[in-house]
C-alpha cells in the first residue's frame, strides 16, 4: 500500500513515545537528513520479522552503557526492474548510562548491523551529523538535554529511519558510544503479562513441596543427602537476549558446539556442577522461540577426548570421561532438534532448566536487570508476577524443584538502586523480602542468591563492583564518614532474621578486575583482602545477628590479558582459599569461600571472553580451567571423582592451594602457573607427573605443631608446561581443635592417590559419627546420545575407611564457632498445621551433650542403626522455651532393602512439642512420649547393608540440652545407636 512521508514520521514518533520519553524530549524536533524519501511506491513488509531475533553478536554485559532498540514495521520500495528492493525501517535507540559519571554532550555513536549493513539514513531524531559509511551508521548528540546521567537516572532516546538494499532488513548488532561498546538489547514487540498466580501464605508451606537445598552455619546443604556442598559453576547467557536459548548453538560444525547435550556433558566432565542462566523476562515471555536445530557432524570418541583434555596435564591412570544421567532423544546428524517444537520460549526455558537439573546441575535463575528493566518500567507487582510464574513451573518439575536457586535481581546498583528506597527507585532490601515472601511458599527448597549494591565513593569504600556491597558493621561504616553508604542492616538483615526463609539466603557478590570495574583502588594484596572482608567476607564468619551466611561468588571472570587483572585474580584466589603463599591465613575475618560461578561459558562475552573460544565455540580456554582448578574444580582427567561435597565446614582450616597470576596470553591452550600447598580440608586433585623438567620447589613448614598431627596427604595439581609446581607445606602453627570430626579416607581405585575427605568440622568427638562418602558418578551415556563414552568409568569406593588421624588444626579466630552436628540439619519447612516459628538466633550457643547409647530390648530385631545430633537452640516461649532442629541419620544394617513407605517412631519424654519435619511426614502428633510418621519419597528406599537416609524435625524442650531422642524405631524395630 502507498504511504507518505508523514505516515513514516508518525510511525517513528510513535515508537519514540513508546520508549517512555518525557514530555520535553517528545516535543523536540525531528530533523531531516540531507536526502528526502520518495514515497511514491512503498509497501508494508511482513511485520512479524522473525529474523529479527536470530543473530550472532558479541555481548558486552558489563558495559557502562546499554542501548535498547525498538524497531518499527519494515517498508519496501517497489522498483520497476524488480532488482533488490530498497527497504526502510524506523528504529529508536534508548541509551542508558550505568556508570558513576555523566556522559556529557557532545557524544558520538556508531551502530552496526548484520551484512550487508545499512545503505542510508533518511531521518534523524535527537542527533546531528548523521552518516552511513560501509554500512555503519554514525551520529553525534549535541543538545544540552541529551546528557546521559549516571546510574540510569535518565534515558535518552534517538530515532532513525534507516535504509537498506537487501532482501532481509539488516539486524542491529553493536552500538558504540564515544568509542566504548554498550550492551545491546532488542526489545520484543510485546510481552505477555504474567500469569495471575497468588502465592500461598508463609504459614501454609508444605514440607512435601520439594526437598531442595538449605544452609547451616555458613554452609550450603543439599537436603537430599544432608551433606554440605560447594557450587562450582559458570554463567551462561542467551535467555537474556534475542537467541531465546543458551547462546552459541549456531557456532562451529560439530556436536562439540552445536549439540546442547554434548555441551552439558563437556561442562560436567570439566568438573562443573552448577550453571547460572541469565534471564530476561522480555525474552522468556515476549519473544517467539528461535529455531536452534542444525545439521552437524558427530565428534568421534577420540576427537571428544582430545577436545576435553588439557594438553598441559597428563591424564591420570584410570580416568575416563563420565556420561550423562539423562539425554533427550538424539537425531543422528542433527544437533539440538529437541530444543525446537516448543510453543513458547518460556516452555523451552523450563526444558533447559530441567535438562541441567536431571544431569545433577544446580541451576541459578538470574533476572538480568542490565538487559531487562521490567522492574523499573513495569513496577514491582509485574516483576513479582513473572517470578511467581517461573517458581510455579519449577515446583511442578520433579527434577528442577530440588536444584533451582533464585537470583532475584542482577547488579541492582546499575540502575542506582540502594538498600533503602529513594525518590526514584524502590528499596532493594524490601524488594528482596517481598520476593522471598512470595516465592518461599511455592518453592521452599530453593535458595536465594542475594547480590549487594554499590558502596563505593571517591573516598574509598568496601565495594568496587556492581553486585558487591554488603557492609553493615558499624565499625566499618564509620571508616567512611564522608560516604553516603547504603546500609543493608536495618532494611534487610534485621527483618530477615525473623523470616522463616532466613536459612535459604546465600550472599552472592560479583568481583571483577580493573578491566571491568574500572577502579584501581584496593585491588591487590592486603588492601584487596580487607575490602572484600569488609564488604561480604565477614558474613560467613562473624555473620549478622548471630547468623552465618554462605557466600557464593555469582560472577567473576577475565581474559587475563591485562596485568592489573592478573594481579587481582591471583590475590582473589588466595582470598577465596584464605591462604597466603606462605601457608598462613589471609585474614581472620572470613572463612574460605568454596562456591563460585565463572563469567562466562559464552565465547561471545565481549569483556571477559569465554571458557570456549570464538568463532566456533569448540576450543576450551585451558588457562581459565587451570585457574579454577586451583579453587577446587576437578576435571575428569585429574582422576578425581566428580563430587559436590564441600570438604571442611565453617570451622575448617583454610584450603591451601595458591594460584599466582596467570601469564598474559590469549591462547586457548595457554597455561596458568599453579602453586599448591598440602591440601587442608580441600577437594583433592590427583597428583600427576609434571611435564616440566624443572624440579618442584618446596617451602619448608614452620612446624610449630608436629607435622605428624596432620595426616592429610599432600595433593599437587599438575603443573603447567611453563612453570613448575610450587608446593608449600602448611604451617601447622594453630592450636589443635578440640572438637573435630576425624579424617576419613576414601580409597580410589587403580593408581589414583588416596584422597582424604574431611566432613564438616563441627561434630563433638564423642558422637563418633559415620562420615559421608561421595557417590561414584553415573558414567553411562543414555541411549541415543550424540556421543558414546570413551570407555567405562572406573567406579570409586563409596564406603570410606575410617582413620585415626589427628584432626586438622583450626585457626583460633575461627574455632569459636559453636559445635553442631555431623550432618547439618536442614532448616525446617513449616507444615500447614503449624504456625511459622519466630526463630530468633540465640546469642549463647547450646552445649551439645553426647547421648548415652540406649540398650535395645533383648527381643528386638536390630536391622538398623541411627545417629542423631542437634543444632544451636533458639528461644520460643510459646513452644519450648528452647527450640532446636534435630538431624537423624538412619542406616539399614540388614541384608534386605527397607522399602518405602516405612514407618518411624521417635521416643522422647523430654520434648514439649514437635513442630516441623523434613524428609518424613508426621502421622500422629507428639503425645508426650513419642511421635511417629512415614518416609515415602522414592529416594528413601533403604538399601541393604549400608543404605542411609537423613531426616529431621524441630522440637521444643524445657531444657537446652535434651533434644536427642531416647530411641528410634523403623517399622516397629528398634534401631541400634551407631
Amino acid at each position: 500500500m502507498a504511504v507518505d512521508c508523514r505516515s513514516l514520521l508518525t510511525v517513528l514518533v510513535g515508537f519514540v513515545a513508546a520508549s517512555q520519553l518525557n514530555t520535553a524530549l517528545a516535543s523536540r524536533r525531528l530533523s531531516a537528513a540531507a536526502s528526502t524519501l520518495n514515497t511514491s511506491a512503498l509497501s508494508v513488509a511482513d511485520s512479524s520479522d522473525s529474523a529479527l531475533t536470530g543473530f550472532d553478536a558479541t555481548q558486552y554485559l558489563h558495559a557502562g552503557c546499554a542501548v535498547f532498540l525498538d524497531n518499527s514495521t519494515i517498508f519496501t520500495a517497489q522498483t520497476a526492474d524488480n532488482s533488490v528492493p530498497t527497504m526502510y525501517r524506523g528504529m529508536t535507540a534508548t541509551v542508558i548510562n550505568y556508570a558513576s559519571t555523566n556522559i556529557s554532550v557532545p557524544w558520538s555513536f556508531q551502530l552496526t548491523s548484520t551484512a550487508p549493513g545499512y545503505s542510508g539514513i533518511k531521518q534523524a531524531f535527537n542527533f546531528d551529523n548523521s552518516s552511513v559509511t560501509n554500512g555503519v551508521v554514525s551520529g553525534t548528540a549535541t543538545a544540552d538535554y541529551l546528557t546521559v546521567l549516571p546510574k540510569a537516572a535518565n534515558n535518552i532516546t534517538i530515532g532513525l529511519l534507516l535504509e537498506a538494499n537487501a532482501t532481509t532488513f539488516p539486524l542491529p548488532q553493536s552500538f558504540r558510544l564515544n568509542g566504548n561498546n554498550c550492551s545491546v538489547v532488542i526489545l520484543p514487540n510485546s510481552v505477555a503479562p504474567p500469569a495471575n498466580i497468588t502465592s500461598p501464605s508463609l504459614q501454609s508451606v508444605q514440607s512435601q513441596a520439594g526437598i531442595g537445598l538449605t544452609t547451616l552455619n555458613g554452609q550450603i546443604i543439599d537436603r537430599t543427602s544432608g551433606e554440605p556442598i560447594s557450587l562450582h559453576g559458570f554463567n551462561y547467557f542467551g535467555f537474556d537476549n534475542a537467541q531465546t536459548c543458551v547462546d552459541g548453538l549456531y557456532a562451529g560444525t560439530t556436536t562439540l558446539s552445536r549439540d546442547l547435550v554434548t555441551i552439558i556433558r563437556t561442562q560436567q566432565a570439566l568438573g562443573f556442577n552448577a550453571v547460572r542462566l541469565l534471564t530476561s523476562f522480555g525474552t522468556v515471555f515476549g519473544l517467539a522461540p528461535v529455531p536452534q536445530s542444525s545439521s552437524c557432524a558427530t565428534a568421534t570418541a577420540a576427537q571428544y577426548q582430545a577436545y576435553l583434555t588439557d594438553p598441559a596435564t597428563p591424564v591420570a591412570a584410570g580416568a575416563t570421561i563420565p556420561g550423562l544421567a539423562y539425554s533427550p532423544p538424539i537425531t543422528e546428524g542433527i544437533c539440538s532438534d529437541y530444543l525446537d517444537g516448543f510453543a513458547s520460549t518460556f516452555d523451552r526455558y523450563m526444558f533447559v532448566i530441567s535438562l541441567f537439573a536431571r544431569n545433577g546441575f544446580y541451576v541459578v535463575l538470574d533476572n538480568q536487570l542490565n538487559d531487562d528493566p521490567t522492574l523499573i518500567n513495569s513496577g514491582e507487582s509485574v516483576w513479582l508476577g513473572y517470578w511467581r510464574q517461573i517458581a510455579t513451573a519449577v515446583a511442578a518439575d520433579p527434577y528442577a524443584v530440588n536444584k533451582v536457586i533464585i537470583d532475584p535481581l542482577n547488579e541492582p546498583d546499575s540502575y542506582g538502586i540502594r538498600w533503602e528506597p529513594t525518590a526514584s527507585r524502590p528499596g532493594y532490601g524490601a524488594l528482596l523480602l517481598d520476593l522471598m515472601d512470595a516465592l518461599y511458599p511455592i518453592i521452599p527448597g530453593s535458595l536465594y542468591f542475594v547480590e549487594g549494591v554499590d558502596q563505593e565513593c571517591s573516598g574509598g569504600a568496601p565495594s568496587s563492583n556492581w553486585g558487591d556491597g554488603f557492609a553493615s558493621q558499624p565499625a566499618v561504616l564509620a571508616l567512611f564518614p564522608t560516604c553516603d553508604i547504603s546500609d543493608p542492616g536495618p532494611v534487610f538483615f534485621d527483618p530477615l532474621l525473623t523470616r522463616p526463609y532466613l536459612s535459604q539466603v546465600v550472599i552472592s557478590p560479583h568481583v571483577y578486575g580493573p578491566s571491568i570495574s574500572l577502579t584501581t583502588n584496593d585491588d591487590a594484596g592486603t588492601a584487596l583482602w580487607t575490602r572484600l572482608s569488609q564488604s561480604f567476607g565477614y558474613l560467613n564468619l562473624a555473620g549478622y545477628g548471630g547468623h552465618r551466611f554462605p557466600i557464593a561468588i555469582g560472577e567473576f571472570g577475565t581474559t587475563f590479558a591485562e596485568t592489573a587483572d592478573q594481579v587481582l585474580f591471583a590475590d582473589l584466589a588466595r582470598y577465596l582459599l584464605n591462604v597466603q603463599a606462605d601457608g598462613t591465613p589471609v585474614d581472620a575475618l572470613h572463612n574460605p569461600i568454596t562456591s563460585f560461578f565463572w563469567f562466562a561459558w559464552n565465547a561471545n562475552s565481549g569483556d571477559t571472553g569465554g571458557l570456549v573460544t570464538s568463532p566456533n565455540w569448540d576450543s576450551i580456554v585451558w588457562q581459565k580451567i587451570e585457574y579454577l582448578q586451583g579453587l577446587g574444580l576437578a576435571p575428569w582427567y585429574t582422576g578425581a571423582a566428580p563430587s559436590t561435597v564441600m570438604v571442611g565446614g565453617s570451622t575448617a582450616a583454610p584450603v591451601a592451594t595458591i594460584v599466582p597470576a596467570p601469564t598474559a596470553t590469549n591462547s586457548s591452550n595457554a597455561s596458568v602457573p599453579v602453586a599448591t600447598t598440602a591440601a587442608v580440608n580441600a577437594t583433592p586433585v590427583a597428583t600427576s607427573v609434571p611435564t616440566s623438567t624443572t624440579p618442584a620447589v618446596t617451602v619448608a613448614p614452620t612446624n610449630s605443631t608436629p607435622a605428624a598431627t596432620n595426616s592429610t596427604p599432600s595433593v599437587t595439581v599438575a603443573p603447567t608446561n611453563t612453570t613448575p609446581a610450587i608446593t608449600v607445606a602448611p604451617t601447622n602453627s594453630t592450636p589443635a581443635a578440640t572438637n573435630s570430626t576425624p579424617s576419613v579416607t576414601v580409597a580410589p581405585t587403580n593408581t589414583t592417590p588416596a584422597v582424604t575427605v574431611i566432613p564438616t568440622n563441627t561434630t563433638p568427638a564423642a558422637t563418633n559419627s559415620t562420615p559421608l562418602a561421595s557417590a561414584a558418578p553415573n558414567t553411562t551415556t543414555p541411549t541415543g546420545s550424540a556421543l558414546s563414552p570413551v570407555s567405562t568409568a572406573v567406579a570409586t569406593n563409596t564406603t570410606p575407611a575410617a582413620t585415626s588421624s589427628t584432626p586438622v588444626a583450626t585457626p583460633a579466630a575461627i574455632s569459636s564457632s559453636p559445635a553442631t552436628n555431623t550432618i547439618p540439619a536442614p532448616v525446617p519447612v513449616p507444615s500447614a498445621t503449624n504456625a511459622t516459628p519466630t526463630a530468633t538466633p540465640a546469642t549463647t550457643a547450646a552445649t551439645v551433650t553426647p547421648v548415652t547409647t540406649p540398650t535395645p530390648s533383648p527381643t528386638a530385631q536390630i536391622s538398623c542403626s541411627v545417629q542423631a545430633s542437634y543444632s544451636d537452640y533458639w528461644i520460643d516461649p510459646s513452644n519450648g522455651p528452647y527450640m532446636a532442629s534435630i538431624s537423624l541419620s538412619i542406616t539399614n544394617t540388614a541384608i534386605e532393602v527397607i522399602a518405602i513407605p516405612w514407618s518411624i517412631e521417635i521416643i522422647s519424654t523430654q520434648y514439649t512439642a514437635v513442630e516441623y519435619t523434613w524428609n518424613w511426614q508426621i502421622g500422629s502428633g507428639y503425645d508426650g512420649s513419642s511421635v511417629s510418621g512415614t518416609a515415602s519419597y522414592a529416594w528413601q528406599n533403604l538399601q541393604p547393608q549400608g543404605g542411609t537416609v537423613t531426616l529431621g524435625w524441630v522440637a521444643g524442650s524445657a531444657q537446652s540440652t535434651t533434644f536427642l531422642p531416647s530411641s528410634v524405631s523403623i517399622n516397629g524395630n528398634i534401631c541400634a545407636w551407631a
